[in-house]
């Protein structure tokens, strides 16, 4: 399976490569407008399956849902494997459009299990430092030790990207689209992932 994981667009004409599935992990615009959203999922020829992220309007989620894309607060089962998704992001300084207490996420989330993982906002401690300190949430770094998914995906902190293993869980910071980068992951099985950072 190939599939081009993207995040953080805000707004920029991105044009993505081919795969058998494109995940984006939120952040279409910066607070709108919402025809941005339908005219970025229109350009995409793969499959897609996505997740508002904090910037976007929360008429994001009716889009999602319309089209038969979003996984926010479900699983979806592609080609046989169980995909799972969860928008916004926990408290920011700039009181974004959609935001959850750790509490939230906590409760959100809890009842779900996956293979792949699918998050706009960052595991405490992974991809998440800004000046100093981890901002990512706990809610999401106990999830993923406890379910213990393949492949975690994250998004919202632009400063980082790359890959780094907790326990069983390979976990992917996706940079940000609007730079024309993302990340293309190809297997055959699970256990055996090829991650390869690319330009757009």
């Amino acid at each position: 399976m190939r599939i081009l994981a993207v995040a953080d667009i805000h707004n920029e004409n991105v044009k993505l490569r081919k795969a058998d599935l494109t995940i984006i992990a939120g952040d279409f615009t910066n607070r709108g407008p919402i025809s941005f959203v339908e005219r970025f999922l229109d350009g995409i020829e793969n499959e897609v399956l996505a997740i508002p992220g904090n910037m976007d309007p929360k008429e994001v989620f009716d889009v999602l849902e319309r089209r038969g894309v979003s996984i926010h607060c479900r699983v979806v089962d592609f080609k046989g494997v169980k995909i799972f998704g969860f928008g916004g992001s926990s408290p920011t300084p700039f009181n974004t459009p959609i935001e959850f207490e750790d509490e939230e996420i906590e409760k959100y989330i809890s009842n779900f299990e996956s293979d792949i993982a699918v998050f706009h906002d960052t595991p405490h401690g992974f991809f998440d430092w800004i000046n100093g300190r981890s901002v990512g949430s706990m809610a999401i770094k106990r999830w993923i030790e406890r379910v213990k998914p393949k492949i975690v995906f994250s998004a919202h902190i632009h400063e980082h990207e790359g890959v780094a293993k907790f326990n069983d869980t390979l976990i992917i910071k996706i940079p940000p689209c609007y730079e024309r980068r993302g990340v293309l992951v190809e297997f055959d099985d699970l256990d055996c992932v090829v991650v390869r950072f690319v330009k757009l």
